[in-house]
């Protein structure tokens, strides 16, 4: 059978373990990056090579440096599993032409992934993704893998600490013992462990982690810090007497996090109060960006402070860009955040010391500083709904979408439409739909959010309604 298509795109490209992901294609994908780099004019700075902790990935790191050493390349290979964050910052703190990542981020186990951070220190653009799939294309027919090689004895970098001084810069370290209160951080069987609670206890913040050794299979689940995963967890807190959870995903750039009660906090609820806090607390200004299926709070804090709201397609490299041309702060609904005076690539650690810091300034618990802003610039409510559609019916709901004309959808009046990516209706109310394809499985991601939350769950039955009438 035919090894499928390696497909780069801006999370890199995964694959299966042994299956699609080997090492020689590893070291295929590695000679595509080493020409990039050469076409850049960026030969003379060094490539540095990090990885998460999944099954065997020091060996496909290892392997893959000592084969590109091998074409010339100068490599620096971390010395431990690190963040994506961290090797991002790494970028920027060795002045290298990019980074690898090896890493499968929040996936399966079984998958293994490889992405390229370029010299900027952030996801890499459509543009560089697309030429790396293209000169894999052209190396692979005539390409002879090396031999395998499992150990690395050329240069190493170590960036704990480098990574710790660069959080406090952007960091009030000194305010975060001042809420008075323990944590609990989840590590996730990721590669988080020793980053985020390691700065918390070198900072005072007393903090119990959980699941922070090395499991290749994640605790049989999914590295992900989403509701399902995080909300049974309530009752450790109690028994703890720790206030908030956090987590980060397997390679610590995504976070989510619960309260005593079990209320989960997401990135489309962190990032408003954190772009309020650094406007009213901190004294800082600029842009705020966010991807068309995020929130709109953001919007509403944006003209509280009188700022600028930039919506892009979904992705962190075109909030990374914005971040890169001074934007305050971006984020997206899955998890990722970022802000200004950091590295343009989505960071979980920080997300979390932010959203700490904000607790402990205010003294106020996240849900009181939640309904707060709520009352202050109107209440919001927000779901994804994964709705499982075949290819023919993806096909012709879109098409349907594309001229759809009426006044009204889900029995609510349209007041504009946004086609950038996918199609997103926002009503006249503040309410909207995103509706999006999957280009990897069967179904349409739907997203929507209402400005009355009584509402969420009747509209939601009308836009599911809708997509299955078009759909048919």
């Amino acid at each position: 059978m035919a090894e499928p298509d390696i497909k780069f795109g801006t999370d890199g490209w995964r694959g299966i373990i042994a299956d699609d992901f080997t090492y020689d294609r590893v070291a295929l994908v590695g000679s595509a990056i080493h020409e990039h780099i050469r076409e850049s004019g960026r030969s003379s700075q060094p490539l540095l090579i990090g990885y998460d902790r999944r099954f065997s990935a020091e060996c496909y790191a290892a392997h893959l440096a000592s084969h590109l050493s091998s074409l010339g390349q100068q490599i620096v290979l971390l010395n431990e599993p690190a963040p994506t964050p961290v090797v991002a910052f790494g970028v920027a703190h060795l002045k290298a032409a990019g980074a690898v990542m090896l890493t499968a981020s929040h996936n399966p186990y079984y998958y293994q992934g490889l992405k390229f951070i370029p010299y900027f220190a952030g996801p890499a653009l459509p543009e560089t993704t697309d030429r790396i799939t293209e000169l894999i294309s052209s190396i692979a027919p005539s390409f002879t893998p090396p031999p395998l090689t499992l150990e690395w004895a050329g240069e190493r970098a170590a960036l704990k600490e480098a990574y710790f001084a660069q959080l406090d810069t952007i960091v009030n370290a000194n305010s975060l013992p001042s809420g008075g209160f323990s944590v609990m951080y989840n590590a996730m069987h990721g590669v988080g462990a020793g980053y985020l609670d390691g700065y918390l206890k070198r900072a005072g913040v007393p903090c119990t982690t959980i699941n922070a050794s090395r499991d290749v299979y994640f605790g049989a689940t999914l590295p992900d810090p989403s509701p399902a995963n995080l909300v049974p967890l309530a009752p450790q807190l109690a028994d703890h007497d720790c206030r908030l959870l956090f987590a980060t995903d397997g390679d610590a750039d995504r976070f989510g996090l619960i309260d005593t009660e079990g209320r989960y906090f997401s990135a489309n609820q962190a990032l408003p109060l954190l772009a309020d806090f650094l406007v009213r607390y901190k004294d800082m200004r600029g842009d705020l960006a966010r991807t068309v299926a995020t929130s709109h709070l953001l919007d509403d804090v944006a003209k509280e402070h009188g700022l600028r709201l930039i919506e892009t397609k979904v992705g962190f490299k075109y909030i990374g860009e914005l971040l890169r041309q001074g934007a305050l702060i971006g984020g997206e609904e899955s998890g990722g955040i970022s802000v200004a005076g950091h590295v343009p690539e989505k960071d979980g650690i920080l997300a979390c010391l932010l959203t700490l810091e904000l607790a402990a300034t205010t003294g106020e618990t996240l849900h009181t500083l939640l309904k707060e802003m709520h009352k202050r610039l109107g209440p919001r409510a927000y779901v994804r709904v994964d709705q499982a559609l075949s290819e023919e019916q993806k096909r012709r709901l879109f098409s349907a979408l594309r001229t759809y004309d009426e006044p009204k959808f889900a029995g609510r009046r349209i007041a504009s439409r946004n086609d950038s990516d996918g199609v997103k209706l926002i009503f006249d109310d503040g309410s909207w739909v995103l509706m999006r394809a999957s280009g990897t499985e069967p179904l349409v991601r739907i997203y929507i959010e209402v400005t009355n939350p009584e509402m969420l769950n009747k509209l939601r039955g009308h836009v599911l309604d809708a997509v299955k009438s078009l759909a048919e």
